[in-house]
């Protein structure tokens, strides 16, 4: 699970800062933006509280532009945004992580920005 954690910390430096959270500012990407993954229960209190949509709906707004298999997919919050998460093989073979608000469905790209002091 350690080197799942370290990927995705990878991967966050190599992707885009919620367009939502950030309202289209370039924001400082921290490792402590993640807030993790919760798990189905907590996926559930999260739709429940209106956090997040179910995720069925999110999916269905979601699949027309996700070009690939679906690997895996999981909720998750970033700077106070709650995110689905879709981990997916793409057609070149590569794996791909794309992030779509919880709420809307709308496709959010997280971008690693410098940190300025």
């Amino acid at each position: 699970m350690k080197w799942r954690a370290a990927f995705l910390i990878v991967c966050a430096w190599a992707l885009p800062v919620p367009a939502g959270a950030a309202q289209g500012v370039t924001q400082c990407h921290l490792k402590s933006d993640f807030r993790g993954a919760v798990d189905q229960e907590g996926a559930r209190a999260a739709v429940r509280r209106g956090d997040a949509a179910p995720f069925e709906k999110i999916l269905n707004e979601a699949r027309p532009r996700i070009q690939g298999e679906i690997m895996g997919q999981q909720l998750e919050q970033h700077r106070g945004v709650w995110l689905y998460e879709f981990r997916v093989l793409a057609p070149d073979g590569h794996i791909k992580y794309l992030h779509f608000d919880a709420k809307s469905g709308r496709n959010v790209e997280l971008t690693a920005a410098a940190c300025e002091s």
